[in-house]
């Protein structure tokens, strides 16, 4: 049992904690798990027997619920926490599915290599005393091992998506045999597949289940996820087949300690304080004995980070080898070796990238260090979710700030982040720009030949796109391999300072915070942006204590509405926008004196089109005009914890023209599905926002409530916490009525 107090006090000693560190504490208490009185009747038992010998002498409830709906025929979705034993839940039905039918075959799909790998180490353990062979099929399986699978397929493959686009679906008729006889699909950490990623998986899987209909073959599916408020819809989402949920919420969790931690650290410090303070907390679980997994932003960070930790170790005396580095550009092999040295307790402390976020079941490890909040809360909840994964043992969760708004956020609402209901998954299968990318594809997979019957595995918008699509491919082309699946829509570039690149940034960053003279905070540090090249932006090391002050004007949006509701003189719609920014210039600003050292005239815009979007709009009046401003961020505040949202995806502005309107749009165009279930959940966002902003001490509005992380419109309205509060609950208000005008043919119009 890990004693926290112990563990503080460590590391107060080793100061990785100091007194004046802002330090919130909190506890996620034990629920002890219901276990099934007996095995499903309808379980072979040679089935049963594999799971007993494999360590499992009994099943908790949920998992005989899962198995005997599954062995009834039905598609499953199974809803439950980490640690709560899926793999067993759905390797039962299908290893009953592979004995009963002899020839057959089963394919697991994962959404990341660690995760297929220690699946794979489980999945064999319960296959060996039934004679029934697994493999894993991806980037990591040398050619000549991928030859022998596709010749003799075992009985289970376990795959990732990008395989399944280029290699399953590329070469199908390489697995002809394997996939005439494919009785089972497992789609495992569904809430993995969302966002741009989920979409570009559905359309995927809408391609791979025609193809297999074409061939006379209609696998059970089975899915799994660790946290999901809607399960059913997301799983139909995904796959488009219609499935059965089997839920285990509330029923099960270990305990685990939390400090989340705001170190007290000067701007121009912070990132190698904050990296000196996250290795000391490394060194104090290493000195007593504690088994940690210390998540880093980035892979510059851990490398440093690890150099540092190795040899501090062996200046105390520690032994050094038994920390180590894991992360995504390792070679195979040593990813291996560092996977199964975590299991055998080999090493203690593992500084890793997210490339661990998934897959890692380590019944004994002791806790996880955050270096920064990750990119959204559900990855924050499955990187923690690799500790106290034993229901007789607690673990610990030491989380450091970065200086940025959000990280701060979370330190100040702790209890908000341990309380978080279950998330609302949302993907856009009917994205247009990501069904242009698929079409391609598709028509190289049925030659051309679209027939009606593919209309009930693609759906209405992927089949009548593809009816449309008129372009011929050159003969022998395989569009499969140019289709990047989890990608997003938009370049990227790297970020250079001399030689090295030291990170990536988007378009859209590149715009708004990295145009040619801007100030550019990385990690701690203060850069100055030289020049744009072709696919990089060029950095040098500046003055740590000057900043640059643009002038950004957006102009009021485009609209074009998809959806919408009137709750008397409140509107709410979900649309399009199309959204053009200038840049006016900046002023670049000493902080320590305040003076203007520089004032340019640099200018540059930026234009997105088809941006999906949630609006609020009220009439102009007192409290609109000085409350729109506090709303729009509400909102943003509020949506975080609805919807499992990556804050790089999403961005607000408010804008007071013809009335007071709140925006809330994704960066991308085409839709990722955000904006459209804000439109469904938005009064539970904008409630939670504002009970946040309540809860704070504040007057006006800080980074713990409702300040943006940044600002760019320079015409935005001010925000003012008080109004905001004032001018949400009016909304509210209006809402709990219920609307009284609906969108149709293009206007609000009065319900009958």
């Amino acid at each position: 049992m890990v004693d926290m107090e112990r563990l503080i006090t460590r590391l107060r000693e080793n100061d990785a904690l100091r007194d004046e560190d802002l330090t919130v504490k909190g506890v996620a208490e034990r629920i002890q798990p219901q276990y099934a009185t007996d095995w499903p009747p309808s379980l072979s038992p040679q089935v049963r027997d594999a799971l007993m010998a494999a360590g499992i002498p009994r099943l908790y409830q949920h998992q005989a619920d899962a198995i005997e709906k599954s062995l009834s025929g039905a598609d499953v979705v199974l809803e439950s926490p980490t640690a709560s034993g899926k793999t067993a839940a759905f390797a039962a039905p299908m290893l009953d599915t592979l004995i009963r039918n002899p020839g057959s075959h089963a394919l697991m799909i994962y959404p990341m290599k660690a995760l297929a790998f220690d699946q794979r180490e489980q999945i064999r353990s319960l296959c060996a005393p039934l004679s029934i062979e697994s493999w894993t099929y991806d980037g990591d399986t040398d050619e000549e091992h991928k030859k022998a699978l596709r010749t003799n397929p075992p009985h289970i493959l376990l795959t990732n998506p990008e395989y399944l686009n280029t290699s399953f679906l590329s070469n199908r008729d390489l697995w002809d045999g394997f996939l005439r006889n494919l009785r089972y699909v497992v789609i495992d950490e569904m809430h993995e597949y969302r966002g741009f990623f989920g979409g570009n998986m559905a359309l995927l899987l809408r391609r791979f289940f025609r193809h297999l209909h074409r061939l006379g073959v209609s696998p059970q599916i089975f899915l799994s996820t660790a946290t999901c408020a809607n399960p059913q819809e997301h799983a139909k989402s995904l796959t488009g087949r219609t499935v059965e949920v089997m839920s285990a919420r509330n029923t099960l969790r270990p305990e685990r300690r939390f400090a989340f931690v705001k170190p007290d650290i000067p701007d121009y410090r912070y990132r190698d304080i904050l990296r000196l303070r996250v290795e000391q907390s490394a060194l104090a679980a290493l000195e007593d004995g504690l088994q940690v997994l210390v998540f880093c932003p980035t892979k510059k960070f851990l490398e440093e980070a690890f150099g540092k930790c190795r040899s501090e170790a062996a200046s105390k005396g520690l032994d050094p080898d038994r920390i180590v580095a894991y992360h995504a550009d390792l070679r195979a092999d040593r990813r291996v070796d560092i996977q199964r040295s975590i299991k055998a307790h080999e090493v203690d402390v593992i500084l890793t990238t997210n490339a661990l976020e998934l897959g890692l079941d380590i019944g004994t490890l002791d806790g996880v260090i955050l270096a920064g909040f990750p990119s959204s809360i559900m990855s924050a909840w499955q990187q923690i979710g690799r500790a106290g994964r034993g229901w007789d043992r607690d673990a610990f969760v030491l989380f450091y700030a970065m200086n940025d708004p959000i990280d701060n956020f979370f330190v100040s609402n702790l209890q908000e982040f341990l309380n978080k209901p279950f998330d609302h998954l949302v993907i856009d299968p009917n994205n247009e720009e990501l069904i242009r990318s698929h079409l391609p594809s598709l028509i190289e997979e049925t030659d051309g030949q679209l027939l009606p019957e593919d209309k009930s595995a693609l759906g209405e918008t992927f089949y009548q796109a593809a009816a449309e699509f008129r372009r011929r491919l050159a003969k022998g082309d395989k569009p499969q391999i140019r289709l990047n699946i989890r990608g997003s829509i938009g370049p990227s570039y790297d970020l250079k300072s001399g030689n090295e690149v030291i990170g990536q940034i988007s378009a859209l960053r590149r715009f708004r915070e990295a145009y040619i003279g801007a100030i550019f905070p990385f990690f701690g540090r203060r850069y100055r942006v030289h020049a744009h090249e072709a696919s990089a932006v060029v950095l040098a090391e500046t003055d740590q204590h000057l900043k640059t002050e643009p002038r950004f004007f957006t102009y009021p949006p485009t609209q074009k509405h998809f959806k919408g509701n009137g709750y008397g003189e409140v509107e709410i719609f979900y649309g399009a926008i199309d959204v053009t920014t200038n840049l006016d210039g900046y002023k670049l600003v000493d902080e320590r004196t305040g003076d203007v050292r520089e004032t340019s005239n640099e200018s540059d815009a930026d234009s997105s089109r088809n941006l999906h979007s949630f609006w609020i709009t009220v009439p102009e009046n007192e409290t609109a005009r000085a409350g729109i401003g506090a709303l729009e961020h509400l909102v943003r505040v509020g949506a975080l914890f609805v919807m499992p949202v990556d804050r790089f995806d999403v961005s607000t502005m408010s804008i007071v023209r013809d009335g007071a309107t709140a925006y809330y749009y994704e960066n991308y165009p085409s839709g990722i599905g955000v904006a459209k279930k804000l439109f469904e959940v938005f009064p539970e966002a904008l409630k939670k926002g504002v009970e946040i902003a309540q809860k704070c001490k504040c007057q006006k509005g800080c980074q713990n409530c409702i300040e943006p992380a940044k600002r760019y419109e320079m015409s935005a309205p001010p925000i003012d916490k008080v109004y905001g509060i004032e001018l949400a609950k009016v909304i509210l208000s209006a809402v709990e009525n219920g609307p009284d005008m609906e969108f149709k043919d293009g206007v609000l119009m009065p319900l009958q």
